[in-house]
């Protein structure tokens, strides 16, 4: 499977799930550990992340994932976006916590959909983009809170 064609399976995948679909941009990321991949769609207005879960080694990517699974972080939920040099942490106020890593080129398990059961996936312009998004990300919600050093020295 080239890369294109993984490409193509990850955005009917998150196309199937996400109502708007079309407003969003596309990495692939990998969760630390074992944990399913993520397909994320990022906007920039208004500013959110959607995490659709996917399990890349289905042959039928639309039952891979179910709508239930997808978690949206915004303004209104996020309680943290932390870098961590290598990826990121997102947590939510409803108690959602991940981390991810997206590579502009990575190899993906796709199981018996590849003689390998790999396939690499180039994603350079895109996960450019999406560090890009973070740091805005970061940089908004952290513009959004007064600094609490300073709160505390005026008590």
């Amino acid at each position: 499977m080239d890369s294109d064609s993984l490409q193509r399976r990850l955005r009917g995948a998150f196309d199937r799930k996400v109502m708007n679909h079309g407003d969003y941009n596309l990495v692939f990321a990998q969760p630390s550990g074992s944990a399913t991949p993520y397909v994320i769609g990022y906007r920039r207005a208004p500013r959110e992340l959607v995490l659709c879960p996917v399990d890349v080694q289905r042959r039928d990517l639309a039952q891979a994932t179910g709508a239930d699974d997808i978690v949206v972080v915004d303004f209104h939920n996020v309680a943290t976006v932390t870098d961590t040099g290598s990826g990121y942490q997102v947590e939510s106020v409803t108690g959602f916590r991940t981390w991810f890593e997206v590579s502009p080129a990575t190899t993906v398990h796709v199981g018996p959909l590849s003689d390998s059961g790999m396939a690499q996936l180039d994603q350079g312009e895109d996960a450019e983009d999406f560090h890009r998004f973070m740091s805005e990300f970061m940089d908004e919600l952290d513009d959004l809170y007064p600094d609490l050093d300073m709160a505390e020295k005026s008590c």
